[in-house]
């Protein structure tokens, strides 16, 4: 059993051990040796459920989302953008300088004298700095007004910021929509592969009692022919089932990243019990609307496009800032070298070429792209909602023939075989109905998968995977 914690074929093994021995019934020995032995059957209990226990589909998510390297690739993008709302923030803070240097001339500078009233001082120099000198200052500056600009900057980071967050959501939710397709389809393989040993099988049993009765003269060398014919067709299909099960599991272990040809033991999500309620077409769609994620990240872009836009076009307007600092010259010309100093700056760019104008409606017109990309997106995600609805109203439905199909394939199946056997019919017969019971058992697989895989396309379309 695949649901099982533990395989009970281990079971007689701890039943022999408590039997070795001429230990009597109700004897002290008996009684000592039961400790030991306990021990040992619940160590093969705990290595047989380590073993056995089958893989559900929410431990193969947890398992592969936190080893895929696209969606390690979409959360470093939101690290970043997060960085990138916090380096705009940091616009509002003062900057703090420090600056310092050593200077040096090929002489010392000075200012030539010229002062009529006194012209013995013609010609003569005034030196007023050193030929070296260390400098060094501290400066702090802080914006006042910036007409926007940067609180502009601001919220066009933090809609990025919410664009990339709604971007990684959206890889893990199509992340998960890609490793369930592939967790159903080892499952369907492997019914597949079931379905094809069955059939060889039955063909093999209907192949011996044509050899019989071919050996015992009641049949045609023809009809002995036509099912060997038969089976060696089913073999062939075994071998596809078996080769596409392998194929299955390895696309399967690529997502867990495990080797190739490991062994696949899965929980079966394609049985009736499992699947919900289902809900209003009309409420898939509302809902679809409010929670998925690539309109989210699209509005969000739109927005910080719009933001940026609007943090250029402040460049326009009057820029304001306070600065104030304390700086040092080394100068023994001055009576003082170092001072403290304090300063209101504004900038005012009035004509620039028309390179801001040009800026901010670049970035108008690309949110204005992003807009429409938008729009339709919704459209298309209306029409994906449909769509996965109405392809589990198909599966539900075709849940409701496929096992009467069955039942009627395997009863057709005998009457066939029962018929041949008196004589009563021809081979044709029963291998016709061998091959409609491999379509009906085909068919109730491909419905019972289907219709799992449906539920979790809707889900993943409403936005709720």
């Amino acid at each position: 059993m695949k649901n099982s914690v533990f395989n009970l074929h281990r079971l007689p093994l701890c039943t022999c051990l408590l039997k070795q021995g001429d230990v009597k019934k109700n004897s002290h020995p008996r009684k000592i040796l039961w400790l030991p032995v306990s021990l040992f059957c619940l160590h093969l209990l705990t290595l047989s459920g380590t073993v056995y226990a089958a893989e559900s589909l929410e431990q193969a998510w947890d398992i592969a989302l936190k080893r895929d390297h696209v969606l390690a690739s979409a959360q470093y993008k939101e690290q970043a953008a997060q960085h990138q709302l916090s380096s705009a923030q940091a616009n509002y803070l003062p900057k703090l300088a420090v600056e310092a240097g050593y200077l040096r001339t090929e002489s010392e500078p000075a200012a030539k004298i010229n002062i009529p009233a006194l012209p013995m001082l013609k010609g003569a120099s005034l030196p007023f700095a050193q030929d070296s000198a260390y400098f060094g200052g501290v400066t702090v500056s802080a914006p006042l007004y910036t007409s926007g600009k940067i609180s502009s900057a601001v919220a066009a980071a933090q809609a990025q910021a919410d664009a990339s967050e709604a971007r990684t959501k959206l890889t893990r939710s199509e992340l998960k929509l890609a490793i369930a397709q592939s967790y159903i389809a080892v499952l369907r393989a492997e019914h597949a592969n079931e379905v094809a040993k069955s059939h060889i099988g039955a063909v093999s049993k209907h192949v011996s009692d044509v050899q019989e009765l071919f050996q015992q003269g009641y049949v045609a060398k023809h009809d002995l022919l036509a099912s060997q014919v038969a089976l060696a067709n089913a073999q062939q299909l075994g071998l596809q089932a078996a080769n596409a099960l392998e194929l299955s599991r390895a696309a399967y272990n690529r997502w867990m990243g495990r080797p190739y040809d490991q062994a696949v033991e899965l929980v079966d999500i394609g049985q009736a019990g499992q699947t919900p309620a289902e809900s209003d077409l009309n409420t898939l769609l509302q809902t679809a609307n409010m929670q998925r994620k690539e309109l989210q990240e699209l509005t969000m872009q739109s927005t910080a496009l719009q933001n940026q836009a609007a943090s250029v076009r402040a460049g326009h307007l009057p820029q304001i800032g306070v600065s104030a600092g304390y700086s040092k010259l080394e100068n023994r010309y001055l009576a003082e070298d170092k001072a403290w100093w304090v300063g209101v700056v504004m900038k005012w760019e009035l004509f620039d070429g028309g390179l801001i104008r040009n800026q901010a409606s670049q970035l108008a017109v690309n949110a204005q792209a992003v807009r429409e990309a938008e729009l339709d997106v919704r459209e298309k995600i209306a029409l994906q909602v449909r769509q996965s609805w109405l392809s589990q109203q198909e599966a539900n439905a075709r849940m409701q023939l496929v096992s009467k199909a069955v039942e009627q394939a395997d009863e057709t199946l005998l009457l066939a075989r029962e018929r041949y056997r008196s004589g009563l019919a021809p081979n044709s017969d029963v291998l016709d109905a061998e091959t409609r019971r491999l379509q009906a058992y085909s068919n109730r697989d491909n419905a019972l998968y289907d219709r799992a895989f449906a539920r979790l396309q809707l889900q993943h379309a409403a936005g709720q995977l």
